[in-house]
């Protein structure tokens, strides 16, 4: 898990848009079966993509990991965004934004993907 603190670079996210310096490196084979997994241990699973699977947020929250190439999150309350952003055979980075910050959760490929992605300034 890493946490940082600030920005929110949602609209980026939800457009698809990825700038300069982030890309989706290959794709990763379909796992033989769809799962449950919960954040705090999505660093281990690299071997197959994740697609279709349920991500188990710590407070509970539930997220399906849409595929390569694509992010998206979801909210059902002001200050508060969670989801997951699939980078190929980097694996797959989870994230959830609140007022205090951004903490995410996933393989260290993956998870500098989509701390770039955040970092990245939209103008």
């Amino acid at each position: 898990m890493r946490r940082a603190t600030g920005l929110a670079v949602v609209a980026l996210l939800a457009a698809g848009c990825a700038p300069v310096g982030v890309e989706v490196r290959g794709e990763l084979p379909p796992c033989p079966e769809v799962r449950q997994i919960a954040v705090e241990e999505l660093a281990a699973h690299t071997d197959c993509s994740l697609t279709g699977s349920t991500l188990v947020f710590p407070d509970g929250r539930r997220f399906e990991v849409g595929p390569a190439n694509g992010s998206s999150s979801t909210t059902d309350e002001p200050g508060l965004e969670w989801g997951a952003t699939s980078w190929g055979r980097d694996g797959t980075a989870a994230w959830r934004r609140t007022d205090e910050g951004v903490t995410f959760w996933g393989p260290r490929a993956a998870v500098d993907q989509e701390i770039l992605l955040w970092s990245r300034d939209l103008d």
